[in-house]
């Protein structure tokens, strides 16, 4: 191990061997030299093979390797920022993989912007093996709901709101001085709510597209409505719980009249859901096959338009769930 390198890569993981394995191997073939960075796996009780993956990788990849109970995401990434090494800490997912160029032009744009106060943001799309259906495309494309990168541009500086998990990476001093993530947070707003807590610090979040991930995972409708709902969960805990008393937040996590609006939802949203199922179904199958174009079409906008709906709804009832305490 490099006993300075120049940037730590924090993967928190539980449970994806097989996907760490292929992001593992892309780290290992990085334009940035191996002894220039390193790897700090958090496996978050894994019950699968993640610790064989880790031993089996330190053959091409400077790993330090961590196992704790289940803890969750934000528990996870502090045990990596104060495992690192490196003056810069890059939030790695455990489901993407790496552009070759992607450590390097993290740390070209940190040494291009070395204020403790500047986190870099990459870009992250699906990866081109996956074949990308109707609700992978909704969800980046249409939606917005995954990487929308459409209201930036190369070299924006951003604020608090772009300081986005898993392809972001800041200067590690400014966490360790000023503030790690909520334990609290189990999935989802982890990030923002830190860049909300950093603003006081004049933290800022400069974009770089050529430092480029990929997705390496499908993701189907119903694990995208489960994702929706603990959203929703740790949204409540982001503009509830901790900071309730800015309007700005508030906002952000969409709390005010979720529980009014969730009873509003509710009693559509199984057979919403049927539908979808069955637009998915006809979309991709004979009926899609056979039917022509404007038909298929106007499956399509009904069945956008559900996922919006939804999506919103599990949003919605993850919130209203946590208000209850439930």
């Amino acid at each position: 191990m490099n006993p300075r390198p120049r940037i730590s890569v924090i993967i928190p993981t539980r449970n994806r061997g097989d996907l760490l394995r292929q992001s593992l191997e892309s780290l290992a073939a990085q334009t940035l030299p191996t002894d220039q960075f390193e790897v700090v796996v958090i496996d978050d009780g894994s019950s699968d093979h993640t610790a064989q993956v880790c031993s089996e990788a330190r053959r091409t990849v400077p790993i330090t390797y961590h196992r704790i109970a289940p803890s969750g995401i934000s528990a996870a990434k502090n045990l990596g920022v104060f495992c690192s090494t490196a003056p810069i800490v890059f939030f790695f997912d455990d489901d993407d993989v790496a552009d070759p160029d992607l450590l390097r032009q993290h740390v070209d744009t940190h040494e291009a912007h070395p204020s403790n106060a500047v986190a870099v943001l990459g870009r992250t799309t699906w990866a081109p093996t996956l074949v990308v259906s109707e609700l992978m495309h909704y969800a980046t494309d249409v939606g917005k709901f995954l990487f929308d990168y459409t209201c930036i541009t190369h070299g924006d500086v951003l604020d608090y709101t772009f300081f986005w998990g898993g392809r972001s990476s800041c200067k590690r001093m400014l966490l360790c001085r000023e503030g790690v993530f909520d334990q609290e947070f189990r999935f989802g707003s982890e990030d923002i709510e830190l860049g909300y807590r950093l603003q006081r610090h004049g933290f800022k979040v400069v974009y770089n597209a050529d430092a480029l991930s990929y997705m390496n995972r499908t993701i189907t409708y119903d694990e995208f409505c489960a994702r929706c709902e603990r959203q929703g969960r740790s949204q409540h805990h982001f503009g509830n719980l901790l900071h309730g008393h800015d309007p700005e937040i508030r906002k952000y996590c969409d709390v005010d009249g979720a529980e009014e609006r969730w009873a509003e939802a509710e009693p559509f949203l199984e057979g919403q859901m049927a539908r979808v199922h069955e637009l998915e179904l006809w979309l991709g199958g004979v009926q899609g096959a056979s039917a022509g174009e404007a038909r298929r079409a106007e499956w399509r906008s009904e069945l956008y338009r559900l996922y919006g709906e939804t999506f919103r709804a599990h949003k919605l009832k993850g919130l209203a769930a946590a208000m209850r305490g439930e």
